[in-house]
């Protein structure tokens, strides 16, 4: 089971930190962290399934609270867009307003001051 891990201190964290956070839940085949995310491969769904429901809101750094989901893939035709330079008042509404206005927008998120979004 692919799992996806966001809000991810890519800095700071490593492959074997996640690694060792996911092993009391079942057996981890690999972890791949970026600069803001992560995936962790654990062998059984059950496994997968009780670190999604422990580990999601779990702050592996103060004020830093991961999101654990399932990993899906992105939807076929679809491009992901970073946007940067956007104010920390801006809302995932009012950019999605204002991307919709060249297209249908499927997701948009504003994540601290990193929006973003698949279109």
């Amino acid at each position: 089971m692919k799992i996806f891990v966001g809000n991810v201190d890519g800095a700071d964290t490593t492959p074997e930190e996640l690694a060792a956070l996911f092993a009391p839940y079942g057996t981890v085949a690999s972890c791949a962290v970026m600069k803001q995310f992560a995936f962790v491969h654990m062998r059984e769904n059950a496994g997968a399934v009780r670190a999604i429901e422990a580990l999601h809101g779990h702050e592996l750094r103060p004020g830093r609270a991961l999101v654990v989901e399932m990993s899906r893939p992105r939807p076929l035709n679809t491009w992901k867009i970073f946007v940067g330079n956007v104010s920390a008042a801006c809302t995932s509404q009012e950019l999605r307003s204002l991307f919709e206005r060249r297209g249908r927008v499927i997701e948009c998120d504003v994540k601290g001051m990193v929006p973003t979004g698949v279109w």
